[in-house]
C-alpha cells in the first residue's frame, strides 16, 4: 500500500512539474526553457554559422577564380592584323557558345560566374570594332556580328530567365482570358 501511495504522488508531482514548465514556456519563452532545448539551439547556430562561413570560403574561391579569368580576357592583346584577328575572333566565338550565362535568381555564385562571361563579350565587341576599323568589307565580319547578336540574345534569356516566363506565363493567361470572354 505504501508503494501505491509514493507512485502516486510522484505521478502528481510529475505532472505538476511539466504543468509548471509549460506554463513558465507560455509565458516566458526559452528565458524559462529546459537546458536542452537552448543547447540544441546553440548547436544548430553553431552549424548553421559553420556552414555559412563554408558557402563563403566557396563563393570567395569562386570568385577568385573568376577574376583571375577576368583579368586574362583583359589582358588578352587583339591582333592588329586582320588574319590574326579574324583567328582570335573565331577563338573567342567557340568561347562565347560554350560559357552560358547563369540565371541571376540562381544566387551570388551565379551573378559571380557571369563576369567571366561579361568580359568575354566586351573583348567580344572590342574585336568586332577592330575588324570593322581593319576591313569594313570582310565577309566574317558579318558572320562574327551574328553570333555576337546571338550570345547578346542568350546573356538576356539566360540571366533573366525566370522574369521572362513569369512574363510569357502572364501574357498566356491574358490570351487566355480574352478568348474564353468571346465565348461568353
Amino acid at each position: 500500500m505504501s508503494g501505491e501511495g509514493i507512485f502516486g504522488k510522484s505521478f502528481k508531482r510529475e505532472v505538476g512539474k511539466n504543468t509548471g514548465k509549460l506554463v513558465s514556456n507560455v509565458l516566458f519563452g526559452d528565458k524559462w526553457s529546459t537546458p536542452h532545448r537552448i543547447a540544441v539551439e546553440k548547436a544548430k547556430a553553431k552549424t548553421e554559422r559553420e556552414q555559412q562561413r563554408k558557402d563563403n570560403e566557396q563563393l570567395y574561391a569562386v570568385d577568385a577564380a573568376v577574376l583571375e579569368n577576368v583579368d586574362k580576357v583583359a589582358a588578352f592583346r587583339l591582333s592588329n592584323d586582320k588574319d590574326g584577328l579574324l583567328e582570335q575572333l573565331s577563338e573567342l566565338t567557340v568561347q562565347l557558345s560554350a560559357n552560358k550565362y547563369h540565371d541571376l535568381d540562381d544566387g551570388d555564385e551565379a551573378k559571380i560566374r557571369n563576369k567571366f562571361n561579361d568580359a568575354l563579350m566586351e573583348k567580344y565587341k572590342q574585336a568586332l570594332v577592330r575588324l570593322k576599323a581593319i576591313d569594313p568589307n570582310e565577309p566574317l565580319l558579318e558572320y562574327y556580328k551574328k553570333a555576337y547578336k546571338k550570345a547578346k540574345r542568350s546573356k538576356r534569356w539566360n540571366k533573366h530567365r525566370g522574369i521572362f516566363i513569369i512574363l510569357i506565363a502572364f501574357a498566356f493567361f491574358v490570351s487566355l482570358l480574352g478568348i474564353l470572354s468571346l465565348f461568353e
